[in-house]
């Protein structure tokens, strides 16, 4: 009797008291210092550029990793096409996860031999407000999913984020 008394208590605390959702409320609130957040996404675009400038063009996709499982919405902001063979663009990525979103003002490189991109940029809403972030991308030319709305067809562009929250970020 006395140890099923004991569980209860555990199971009270643990679940009754919100130990668990603290944990949670924390992670929303900013993140863990000290860690790394990753991200992960498969982007394509939704309405027709207006050549020769992709500026303007809208994305969707979906995205998952520390977000958990959702939705990718992105406008090309800006674009430079005076480096040959590289694409530079201003663009802003929103990830809407089951767990966390927000919105990030990203710099992309993608070198146009290779069919990768490297991405910086700022968290400037949202989850991780403030927080610079690192990631990268692959050009698809068949995507491994579906993309309703894609103007490219099978195109698409895989790839990650990752956010890392030093000891005094």
């Amino acid at each position: 009797m006395k140890k099923l008394l004991f569980v209860t208590m555990i199971f009270v605390l643990v679940f009754g008291l919100g130990v668990i959702p603290a944990k949670v409320a924390l992670a929303d609130a900013g993140g863990v210092k000290g860690h790394t957040f990753d991200f992960t996404f498969t982007k394509w675009v939704t309405s027709a550029p207006g050549y020769p400038s992709l500026a303007g063009v809208l994305m969707e996709g979906v995205v998952g990793g520390d977000v958990g499982n959702g939705s990718y919405a992105g406008e090309v902001i800006s674009e430079d096409l005076t480096q040959p063979g590289y694409w530079l663009a201003n663009a802003r990525y929103e990830f809407y996860g089951e767990e966390n979103s927000f919105i990030a003002n990203v710099h992309v490189v993608q070198n146009n031999s290779t069919g990768t991109a490297v991405i910086t940029g700022v968290v400037t809403q949202g989850w991780l407000k403030g927080a610079q972030l690192t990631g990268e991308y692959t050009v698809m030319s068949s995507c491994p999913i579906a993309t309703p709305g894609n103007i490219f067809g099978t195109l698409c562009f895989q790839g990650t984020l990752h956010i890392h929250r030093g000891t005094g970020s």
